[in-house]
Protein backbone atom coordinates (compact mmCIF):
# COMPACT_ATOMS: atom_id res chain seq x y z
CA UNK A 1 0.00 0.00 0.00
CA UNK A 2 2.80 2.34 0.91
CA UNK A 3 4.54 1.38 -2.25
CA UNK A 4 1.47 2.13 -4.35
CA UNK A 5 1.11 5.51 -2.61
CA UNK A 6 4.69 6.38 -3.43
CA UNK A 7 4.22 5.36 -7.03
CA UNK A 8 1.08 7.48 -7.32
CA UNK A 9 2.77 10.46 -5.69
CA UNK A 10 5.78 10.08 -7.97
CA UNK A 11 3.53 10.01 -11.07
CA UNK A 12 1.62 13.10 -9.91
CA UNK A 13 4.82 15.01 -9.24
CA UNK A 14 6.16 14.18 -12.71
CA UNK A 15 2.88 15.20 -14.35
CA UNK A 16 2.82 18.45 -12.39
CA UNK A 17 6.36 19.27 -13.37
CA UNK A 18 5.47 18.55 -17.02
CA UNK A 19 2.48 20.83 -16.89
CA UNK A 20 4.49 23.60 -15.21
CA UNK A 21 7.17 23.29 -17.88
CA UNK A 22 4.52 23.37 -20.66
CA UNK A 23 3.00 26.45 -19.04
CA UNK A 24 6.37 28.22 -18.98
CA UNK A 25 7.00 27.27 -22.60
CA UNK A 26 3.55 28.58 -23.57
CA UNK A 27 4.34 31.87 -21.82
CA UNK A 28 7.62 32.21 -23.77
CA UNK A 29 5.86 31.38 -27.04
CA UNK A 30 3.10 33.86 -26.31
CA UNK A 31 5.64 36.54 -25.49
CA UNK A 32 7.62 35.86 -28.68
CA UNK A 33 4.43 35.88 -30.80
CA UNK A 34 3.36 39.23 -29.32
CA UNK A 35 6.51 41.03 -30.47
CA UNK A 36 6.35 39.45 -33.92
CA UNK A 37 2.75 40.59 -34.35
CA UNK A 38 3.64 44.08 -33.10
CA UNK A 39 6.55 44.40 -35.53
CA UNK A 40 4.38 43.05 -38.35
CA UNK A 41 1.67 45.59 -37.57
CA UNK A 42 4.12 48.50 -37.40
CA UNK A 43 5.76 47.50 -40.68
CA UNK A 44 2.36 47.15 -42.29
CA UNK A 45 1.39 50.67 -41.19
CA UNK A 46 4.72 52.11 -42.36
CA UNK A 47 4.57 50.34 -45.73
CA UNK A 48 0.93 51.27 -46.30
CA UNK A 49 1.23 54.98 -45.57
CA UNK A 50 4.67 55.33 -47.19
CA UNK A 51 3.37 53.73 -50.36
CA UNK A 52 0.23 55.89 -50.48
CA UNK A 53 2.08 59.14 -49.74
CA UNK A 54 4.95 58.44 -52.14
CA UNK A 55 2.60 57.36 -54.94
CA UNK A 56 0.89 60.72 -54.61
CA UNK A 57 4.03 62.84 -54.18
CA UNK A 58 6.35 60.96 -56.55
CA UNK A 59 5.63 63.04 -59.70
CA UNK A 60 6.49 66.25 -57.83
CA UNK A 61 9.56 64.72 -56.20
CA UNK A 62 10.79 63.35 -59.53
CA UNK A 63 10.21 66.70 -61.23
CA UNK A 64 12.20 68.51 -58.53
CA UNK A 65 15.05 66.02 -58.95
CA UNK A 66 15.06 66.62 -62.71
CA UNK A 67 15.05 70.38 -62.22
CA UNK A 68 18.12 70.13 -60.04
CA UNK A 69 19.79 67.96 -62.67
CA UNK A 70 19.00 70.43 -65.47
CA UNK A 71 20.38 73.40 -63.58
CA UNK A 72 23.85 74.39 -64.79
CA UNK A 73 26.24 74.12 -61.88
CA UNK A 74 29.98 73.60 -61.80
CA UNK A 75 31.31 70.03 -61.46
CA UNK A 76 28.01 68.34 -62.33
CA UNK A 77 27.15 65.95 -65.16
CA UNK A 78 25.06 68.66 -66.86
CA UNK A 79 28.02 71.00 -66.71
CA UNK A 80 30.35 68.43 -68.27
CA UNK A 81 27.88 67.76 -71.11
CA UNK A 82 27.40 71.51 -71.63
CA UNK A 83 31.09 72.33 -71.58
CA UNK A 84 31.86 69.82 -74.30
CA UNK A 85 29.04 68.03 -76.06
CA UNK A 86 29.74 64.27 -75.78
CA UNK A 87 28.11 63.60 -79.15
CA UNK A 88 29.31 64.06 -82.72
CA UNK A 89 28.45 67.33 -84.46
CA UNK A 90 28.74 67.66 -88.21
CA UNK A 91 28.81 70.63 -90.54
CA UNK A 92 28.04 69.95 -94.19
CA UNK A 93 29.07 72.71 -96.58
CA UNK A 94 27.62 72.99 -100.08
CA UNK A 95 29.37 75.28 -102.58
CA UNK A 96 27.77 76.76 -105.67
CA UNK A 97 29.91 76.54 -108.79
CA UNK A 98 29.14 79.34 -111.27
CA UNK A 99 29.41 77.44 -114.56
CA UNK A 100 28.76 80.25 -117.09
CA UNK A 101 30.29 83.50 -115.77
CA UNK A 102 31.45 84.70 -119.22
CA UNK A 103 28.02 84.16 -120.77
CA UNK A 104 26.40 86.00 -117.86
CA UNK A 105 28.70 89.01 -118.20
CA UNK A 106 28.88 89.20 -122.01
CA UNK A 107 25.39 88.19 -123.19
CA UNK A 108 23.31 88.60 -120.04
CA UNK A 109 22.51 84.92 -119.56
CA UNK A 110 21.18 83.92 -116.18
CA UNK A 111 23.92 82.50 -113.93
CA UNK A 112 23.87 78.70 -113.91
CA UNK A 113 24.81 77.33 -110.49
CA UNK A 114 25.95 73.78 -109.83
CA UNK A 115 25.76 72.60 -106.23
CA UNK A 116 28.93 70.82 -105.07
CA UNK A 117 29.30 68.79 -101.92
CA UNK A 118 28.56 68.16 -99.23
CA UNK A 119 32.01 68.79 -97.79
CA UNK A 120 31.52 67.32 -94.33
CA UNK A 121 33.45 68.46 -91.28
CA UNK A 122 33.42 66.95 -87.81
CA UNK A 123 32.75 69.79 -85.45
CA UNK A 124 34.01 70.17 -81.91
CA UNK A 125 32.79 72.81 -79.48
CA UNK A 126 34.38 73.50 -76.12
CA UNK A 127 33.36 76.22 -73.67
CA UNK A 128 36.38 78.19 -72.49
CA UNK A 129 36.96 81.08 -70.07
CA UNK A 130 33.93 79.91 -68.09
CA UNK A 131 32.98 82.20 -65.19
CA UNK A 132 29.98 81.71 -62.90
CA UNK A 133 28.57 85.06 -61.76
CA UNK A 134 26.64 86.15 -58.68
CA UNK A 135 23.50 86.97 -60.68
CA UNK A 136 22.82 83.32 -61.61
CA UNK A 137 24.51 83.65 -64.99
CA UNK A 138 27.61 82.14 -66.57
CA UNK A 139 29.95 83.92 -68.98
CA UNK A 140 31.94 81.99 -71.53
CA UNK A 141 33.44 81.85 -74.99
CA UNK A 142 33.26 78.92 -77.36
CA UNK A 143 36.25 77.33 -79.04
CA UNK A 144 35.17 75.79 -82.32
CA UNK A 145 37.18 73.49 -84.51
CA UNK A 146 36.40 71.55 -87.67
CA UNK A 147 38.14 68.57 -89.24
CA UNK A 148 37.36 67.44 -92.77
CA UNK A 149 35.83 63.96 -93.08
CA UNK A 150 36.48 62.59 -96.54
CA UNK A 151 34.47 59.41 -95.94
CA UNK A 152 31.25 61.36 -95.40
CA UNK A 153 31.87 63.92 -98.14
CA UNK A 154 30.93 64.03 -101.78
CA UNK A 155 34.06 65.52 -103.29
CA UNK A 156 37.42 66.67 -101.98
CA UNK A 157 38.82 69.98 -100.78
CA UNK A 158 40.91 70.15 -103.95
CA UNK A 159 37.78 70.52 -106.13
CA UNK A 160 37.89 73.70 -108.23
CA UNK A 161 34.98 76.07 -107.78
CA UNK A 162 34.15 79.26 -109.68
CA UNK A 163 32.33 81.94 -107.75
CA UNK A 164 31.93 85.69 -107.51
CA UNK A 165 34.89 87.70 -106.22
CA UNK A 166 33.58 89.26 -103.04
CA UNK A 167 36.53 91.68 -102.83
CA UNK A 168 35.44 93.31 -106.10
CA UNK A 169 31.93 93.78 -104.72
CA UNK A 170 33.19 95.23 -101.45
CA UNK A 171 35.43 97.61 -103.37
CA UNK A 172 32.54 98.64 -105.60
CA UNK A 173 30.28 99.31 -102.58
CA UNK A 174 32.89 101.56 -100.98
CA UNK A 175 33.62 103.49 -104.19
CA UNK A 176 29.92 104.09 -104.73
CA UNK A 177 29.64 105.49 -101.22
CA UNK A 178 32.37 108.04 -102.03
CA UNK A 179 30.94 108.77 -105.50
CA UNK A 180 34.09 110.52 -106.87
CA UNK A 181 34.91 110.21 -110.56
CA UNK A 182 38.68 110.45 -110.07
CA UNK A 183 38.53 107.56 -107.57
CA UNK A 184 37.01 105.30 -110.23
CA UNK A 185 39.71 106.40 -112.71
CA UNK A 186 42.47 105.58 -110.23
CA UNK A 187 40.95 102.22 -109.33
CA UNK A 188 40.49 101.24 -113.00
CA UNK A 189 44.13 102.12 -113.59
CA UNK A 190 45.38 99.88 -110.78
CA UNK A 191 43.12 97.03 -111.88
CA UNK A 192 44.44 97.24 -115.45
CA UNK A 193 48.03 97.47 -114.22
CA UNK A 194 47.52 94.30 -112.14
CA UNK A 195 45.79 92.55 -115.06
CA UNK A 196 42.58 92.02 -113.07
CA UNK A 197 39.57 92.12 -115.36
CA UNK A 198 37.19 89.42 -114.06
CA UNK A 199 34.73 89.81 -111.18
CA UNK A 200 34.89 86.11 -110.42
CA UNK A 201 37.54 83.66 -109.22
CA UNK A 202 38.25 79.95 -109.47
CA UNK A 203 39.66 78.45 -106.28
CA UNK A 204 39.72 75.12 -104.48
CA UNK A 205 36.94 74.16 -102.11
CA UNK A 206 39.41 74.15 -99.22
CA UNK A 207 40.51 77.72 -99.96
CA UNK A 208 36.94 78.96 -100.24
CA UNK A 209 35.78 77.34 -97.01
CA UNK A 210 38.39 77.55 -94.21
CA UNK A 211 41.89 77.96 -95.63
CA UNK A 212 41.39 81.26 -97.43
CA UNK A 213 43.47 82.65 -100.27
CA UNK A 214 45.35 85.86 -100.97
CA UNK A 215 43.62 88.09 -103.49
CA UNK A 216 45.64 90.69 -105.45
CA UNK A 217 42.71 93.08 -105.04
CA UNK A 218 43.61 93.34 -101.36
CA UNK A 219 47.00 94.76 -102.40
CA UNK A 220 45.24 97.28 -104.65
CA UNK A 221 43.04 98.33 -101.73
CA UNK A 222 46.19 98.99 -99.71
CA UNK A 223 47.57 101.18 -102.52
CA UNK A 224 44.28 103.09 -102.81
CA UNK A 225 44.38 103.74 -99.08
CA UNK A 226 47.21 106.20 -99.69
CA UNK A 227 44.80 108.47 -101.61
CA UNK A 228 41.51 108.12 -99.74
CA UNK A 229 40.22 106.30 -96.65
CA UNK A 230 39.19 102.81 -97.68
CA UNK A 231 39.26 99.73 -95.54
CA UNK A 232 38.47 96.18 -96.59
CA UNK A 233 38.24 94.05 -93.41
CA UNK A 234 39.91 90.98 -94.91
CA UNK A 235 43.38 89.48 -94.60
CA UNK A 236 42.56 86.48 -96.70
CA UNK A 237 39.44 85.60 -98.64
CA UNK A 238 37.41 82.58 -97.55
CA UNK A 239 33.82 82.18 -96.49
CA UNK A 240 34.76 80.76 -93.09
CA UNK A 241 38.37 81.91 -92.96
CA UNK A 242 39.64 82.54 -89.44
CA UNK A 243 36.85 80.63 -87.69
CA UNK A 244 38.60 77.27 -87.30
CA UNK A 245 40.23 76.97 -83.86
CA UNK A 246 38.88 80.40 -82.91
CA UNK A 247 37.00 81.65 -79.86
CA UNK A 248 36.03 85.00 -81.34
CA UNK A 249 33.35 83.93 -83.84
CA UNK A 250 30.58 83.58 -81.23
CA UNK A 251 31.75 86.41 -79.01
CA UNK A 252 31.47 86.62 -75.23
CA UNK A 253 28.17 85.04 -74.22
CA UNK A 254 26.44 85.48 -70.90
CA UNK A 255 23.52 83.16 -70.19
CA UNK A 256 21.36 82.12 -67.25
CA UNK A 257 22.25 78.97 -65.30
CA UNK A 258 18.71 78.28 -64.08
CA UNK A 259 19.67 78.58 -60.42
CA UNK A 260 16.66 79.80 -58.42
CA UNK A 261 14.65 79.90 -61.65
CA UNK A 262 14.93 76.82 -63.84
CA UNK A 263 12.70 78.45 -66.48
CA UNK A 264 15.64 80.70 -67.43
CA UNK A 265 18.26 78.01 -67.89
CA UNK A 266 20.17 78.39 -71.15
CA UNK A 267 18.63 81.74 -72.10
CA UNK A 268 20.97 84.43 -73.40
CA UNK A 269 21.39 87.43 -71.14
CA UNK A 270 23.97 89.33 -73.19
CA UNK A 271 26.47 88.97 -76.02
CA UNK A 272 29.64 91.02 -75.85
CA UNK A 273 28.05 92.86 -72.90
CA UNK A 274 25.02 93.97 -74.95
CA UNK A 275 21.65 92.74 -73.72
CA UNK A 276 20.01 93.42 -77.07
CA UNK A 277 20.91 94.37 -80.61
CA UNK A 278 20.24 98.08 -80.57
CA UNK A 279 20.24 98.33 -84.36
CA UNK A 280 17.14 96.15 -84.45
CA UNK A 281 13.69 96.83 -83.12
CA UNK A 282 12.82 95.47 -79.69
CA UNK A 283 11.07 92.36 -80.95
CA UNK A 284 14.15 91.44 -82.97
CA UNK A 285 16.56 91.36 -80.06
CA UNK A 286 17.69 88.05 -78.61
CA UNK A 287 15.83 88.30 -75.30
CA UNK A 288 14.24 84.96 -74.31
CA UNK A 289 16.34 83.11 -76.87
CA UNK A 290 18.37 80.05 -75.95
CA UNK A 291 22.09 79.85 -76.58
CA UNK A 292 21.35 76.45 -78.11
CA UNK A 293 22.70 73.90 -75.62
CA UNK A 294 20.22 74.12 -72.72
CA UNK A 295 16.53 74.96 -72.78
CA UNK A 296 13.94 75.85 -70.13
CA UNK A 297 12.01 72.77 -69.03
CA UNK A 298 8.66 73.69 -70.59
CA UNK A 299 9.98 75.01 -73.91
CA UNK A 300 8.68 71.98 -75.80
CA UNK A 301 5.17 72.74 -74.58
CA UNK A 302 5.21 76.29 -75.95
CA UNK A 303 3.82 77.31 -79.37
CA UNK A 304 7.22 78.68 -80.39
CA UNK A 305 10.80 78.99 -79.22
CA UNK A 306 13.88 81.00 -80.20
CA UNK A 307 17.55 80.18 -80.62
CA UNK A 308 20.31 82.78 -80.82
CA UNK A 309 22.74 82.30 -83.73
CA UNK A 310 25.99 84.27 -83.30
CA UNK A 311 26.82 84.11 -87.02
CA UNK A 312 23.81 86.23 -87.89
CA UNK A 313 23.80 88.15 -84.56
CA UNK A 314 20.12 87.52 -84.02
CA UNK A 315 17.66 84.88 -82.95
CA UNK A 316 15.59 82.58 -85.13
CA UNK A 317 12.10 81.84 -83.88
CA UNK A 318 10.64 78.45 -84.69
CA UNK A 319 7.06 77.24 -84.48
CA UNK A 320 5.77 74.09 -82.77
CA UNK A 321 5.01 71.73 -85.64
CA UNK A 322 4.27 68.11 -84.64
CA UNK A 323 5.51 65.13 -82.67
CA UNK A 324 8.18 62.68 -83.72
CA UNK A 325 10.16 59.88 -82.06
CA UNK A 326 13.96 59.69 -81.86
CA UNK A 327 15.28 56.33 -80.61
CA UNK A 328 11.95 55.72 -78.92
CA UNK A 329 11.84 59.12 -77.19
CA UNK A 330 8.90 61.38 -77.88
CA UNK A 331 10.00 64.75 -79.19
CA UNK A 332 8.38 67.98 -80.33
CA UNK A 333 9.48 69.32 -83.70
CA UNK A 334 10.04 73.05 -84.13
CA UNK A 335 10.53 74.52 -87.60
CA UNK A 336 11.50 77.95 -88.88
CA UNK A 337 8.83 79.50 -91.07
CA UNK A 338 8.64 82.21 -93.69
CA UNK A 339 8.41 84.89 -90.99
CA UNK A 340 12.08 84.38 -89.99
CA UNK A 341 13.41 86.40 -92.93
CA UNK A 342 10.34 88.56 -93.57
CA UNK A 343 12.37 91.74 -92.89
CA UNK A 344 9.80 93.40 -90.67
CA UNK A 345 12.57 94.58 -88.38
CA UNK A 346 15.84 93.88 -90.19
CA UNK A 347 15.72 96.62 -92.80
CA UNK A 348 18.92 98.45 -93.75
CA UNK A 349 18.82 102.20 -94.39
CA UNK A 350 18.53 101.54 -98.12
CA UNK A 351 15.11 99.98 -97.59
CA UNK A 352 13.47 96.65 -96.88
CA UNK A 353 14.18 93.64 -99.05
CA UNK A 354 11.57 91.28 -100.38
CA UNK A 355 10.82 88.48 -97.88
CA UNK A 356 13.23 85.58 -97.66
CA UNK A 357 16.61 87.33 -97.63
CA UNK A 358 18.17 89.38 -94.84
CA UNK A 359 21.15 91.71 -94.93
CA UNK A 360 24.06 91.14 -92.56
CA UNK A 361 25.20 94.75 -92.90
CA UNK A 362 23.51 95.52 -89.57
CA UNK A 363 25.46 92.76 -87.81
CA UNK A 364 28.05 94.65 -85.80
CA UNK A 365 30.59 96.46 -87.94
CA UNK A 366 30.09 94.08 -90.85
CA UNK A 367 30.26 96.08 -94.08
CA UNK A 368 30.31 93.06 -96.38
CA UNK A 369 27.54 92.76 -99.01
CA UNK A 370 26.44 89.40 -97.58
CA UNK A 371 22.82 88.35 -97.30
CA UNK A 372 21.40 85.27 -95.64
CA UNK A 373 18.44 83.06 -96.48
CA UNK A 374 17.38 79.48 -96.19
CA UNK A 375 19.12 77.12 -98.67
CA UNK A 376 18.02 77.45 -102.30
CA UNK A 377 15.88 80.43 -101.27
CA UNK A 378 13.46 78.08 -99.52
CA UNK A 379 10.39 80.09 -98.34
CA UNK A 380 11.78 83.23 -100.05
CA UNK A 381 10.14 85.43 -102.65
CA UNK A 382 10.18 83.69 -106.06
CA UNK A 383 12.10 86.56 -107.65
CA UNK A 384 15.31 85.50 -105.88
CA UNK A 385 15.49 82.04 -107.38
CA UNK A 386 14.25 83.27 -110.78
CA UNK A 387 17.35 85.44 -111.14
CA UNK A 388 19.60 82.36 -111.21
CA UNK A 389 19.37 78.81 -112.53
CA UNK A 390 19.95 75.86 -110.22
CA UNK A 391 17.76 76.63 -107.21
CA UNK A 392 15.58 73.69 -106.13
CA UNK A 393 14.05 74.47 -102.73
CA UNK A 394 13.00 71.36 -100.84
CA UNK A 395 11.44 71.28 -97.39
CA UNK A 396 13.10 68.03 -96.35
CA UNK A 397 16.58 69.13 -97.42
CA UNK A 398 16.50 72.85 -96.64
CA UNK A 399 14.28 73.35 -93.61
CA UNK A 400 15.73 74.77 -90.39
CA UNK A 401 14.37 72.58 -87.60
CA UNK A 402 14.99 71.23 -84.13
CA UNK A 403 13.42 68.42 -82.11
CA UNK A 404 13.20 68.79 -78.32
CA UNK A 405 12.33 66.04 -75.85
CA UNK A 406 8.67 66.35 -74.88
CA UNK A 407 8.96 66.70 -71.08
CA UNK A 408 12.29 68.38 -70.34
CA UNK A 409 13.16 70.06 -73.68
CA UNK A 410 16.47 68.26 -74.15
CA UNK A 411 17.69 68.56 -77.78
CA UNK A 412 17.27 65.28 -79.64
CA UNK A 413 17.97 66.32 -83.23
CA UNK A 414 19.04 69.57 -84.90
CA UNK A 415 19.34 70.72 -88.50
CA UNK A 416 20.53 74.33 -88.63
CA UNK A 417 20.60 75.39 -92.29
CA UNK A 418 21.58 78.82 -93.60
CA UNK A 419 22.59 80.05 -97.06
CA UNK A 420 24.96 82.93 -97.79
CA UNK A 421 24.42 85.12 -100.83
CA UNK A 422 26.42 88.00 -102.34
CA UNK A 423 24.59 91.02 -103.64
CA UNK A 424 25.90 91.86 -107.10
CA UNK A 425 25.03 94.90 -109.19
CA UNK A 426 26.46 96.82 -112.15
CA UNK A 427 28.66 99.87 -111.55
CA UNK A 428 29.25 101.65 -114.85
CA UNK A 429 32.23 103.70 -113.68
CA UNK A 430 34.04 100.56 -112.48
CA UNK A 431 34.87 98.62 -115.62
CA UNK A 432 35.23 95.24 -113.94
CA UNK A 433 31.59 95.45 -112.75
CA UNK A 434 30.13 97.28 -115.74
CA UNK A 435 28.29 94.22 -117.10
CA UNK A 436 27.46 92.55 -113.79
CA UNK A 437 23.71 91.82 -113.51
CA UNK A 438 21.83 92.88 -110.39
CA UNK A 439 21.13 89.77 -108.32
CA UNK A 440 21.63 87.94 -105.05
CA UNK A 441 24.08 85.23 -106.03
CA UNK A 442 24.18 82.15 -103.75
CA UNK A 443 27.77 81.19 -102.90
CA UNK A 444 27.35 78.45 -100.28
CA UNK A 445 25.07 77.01 -97.65
CA UNK A 446 25.74 74.86 -94.64
CA UNK A 447 23.87 72.46 -92.41
CA UNK A 448 24.98 71.92 -88.82
CA UNK A 449 23.49 68.67 -87.62
CA UNK A 450 23.26 66.84 -84.32
CA UNK A 451 21.44 63.76 -83.13
CA UNK A 452 21.52 62.39 -79.62
CA UNK A 453 23.63 59.19 -79.61
CA UNK A 454 22.04 55.87 -78.80
CA UNK A 455 23.73 55.40 -75.41
CA UNK A 456 22.56 58.82 -74.23
CA UNK A 457 19.05 58.34 -75.63
CA UNK A 458 18.78 54.98 -73.80
CA UNK A 459 19.66 56.70 -70.51
CA UNK A 460 17.23 59.51 -71.27
CA UNK A 461 14.52 56.99 -72.14
CA UNK A 462 14.91 55.36 -68.71
CA UNK A 463 14.78 58.72 -66.94
CA UNK A 464 11.88 60.23 -68.89
CA UNK A 465 9.76 57.14 -69.64
CA UNK A 466 10.64 54.13 -67.47
CA UNK A 467 11.08 55.80 -64.07
CA UNK A 468 7.97 58.03 -64.20
CA UNK A 469 5.87 55.07 -65.42
CA UNK A 470 7.04 52.20 -63.21
CA UNK A 471 8.20 53.79 -59.94
CA UNK A 472 4.60 54.71 -58.93
CA UNK A 473 3.74 51.00 -59.25
CA UNK A 474 6.59 50.25 -56.83
CA UNK A 475 4.97 52.56 -54.27
CA UNK A 476 1.57 50.98 -54.88
CA UNK A 477 3.05 47.50 -54.41
CA UNK A 478 4.63 48.74 -51.18
CA UNK A 479 1.25 50.05 -50.00
CA UNK A 480 -0.43 46.78 -50.97
CA UNK A 481 2.23 44.80 -49.08
CA UNK A 482 1.61 46.95 -46.01
CA UNK A 483 -2.13 46.35 -46.30
CA UNK A 484 -1.60 42.57 -46.48
CA UNK A 485 0.72 42.69 -43.46
CA UNK A 486 -1.88 44.63 -41.46
CA UNK A 487 -4.64 42.18 -42.38
CA UNK A 488 -2.46 39.21 -41.42
CA UNK A 489 -1.32 40.77 -38.13
CA UNK A 490 -4.97 41.62 -37.27
CA UNK A 491 -5.92 38.02 -37.91
CA UNK A 492 -3.18 36.86 -35.55
CA UNK A 493 -4.31 39.27 -32.82
CA UNK A 494 -7.90 38.08 -33.03
CA UNK A 495 -7.00 34.40 -33.15
CA UNK A 496 -4.67 34.71 -30.14
CA UNK A 497 -7.31 36.54 -28.16
CA UNK A 498 -9.84 33.76 -28.67
CA UNK A 499 -7.38 30.97 -27.82
CA UNK A 500 -7.84 29.24 -24.51
CA UNK A 501 -5.35 26.97 -22.72
CA UNK A 502 -6.28 24.52 -19.91
CA UNK A 503 -3.41 23.84 -17.53
CA UNK A 504 -3.81 21.50 -14.59
CA UNK A 505 -2.95 22.92 -11.19
CA UNK A 506 -1.82 20.23 -8.69
CA UNK A 507 -2.81 22.35 -5.73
Amino acid sequence: MVKLYHLTMSHDIEETERLITAKDEHKDSKCSGFWCQLVLSLLGIIFLFTGIIMADLWPQIFNNIMKNKLELENNTLTYEYWKQIPAPLYMSVYLFNWTNPEATLQTGDLPILQQLGPYVFRENRTKVNVTFNNNETVTYMQLKSWKFDQSLSNGSLSDHVTTINIVVNILGEKLQAMNKHWIYVLTNYYLKLSNIDKPYVTRTAGELIFDGYEDPLLDIAIKLKAFFPIDIPLKKVGWLYGMNMSTSSDGLINMYTGKNDIENVGLVNSVNYNTKLNVFKKDCSYSNASAGDLWPEHTAMQPNMSIYIPGICSAITMQNNNYSFINGIKGVEFVAGSDVFNNTCYCPTSGCLLPGVRSLSLCGDNALPIFISFPHFYLADKSYRKSVIGMNPNRTLHEFKMILENDYSIPLRVYARIQFNIKAKPIKELKILKNMPEMYLPVFWFSESFEIPRNMSDQLLIVTNVLPMFVPYVWLILALSGCIMLVFSTYLWVSKKNESFTILDPM
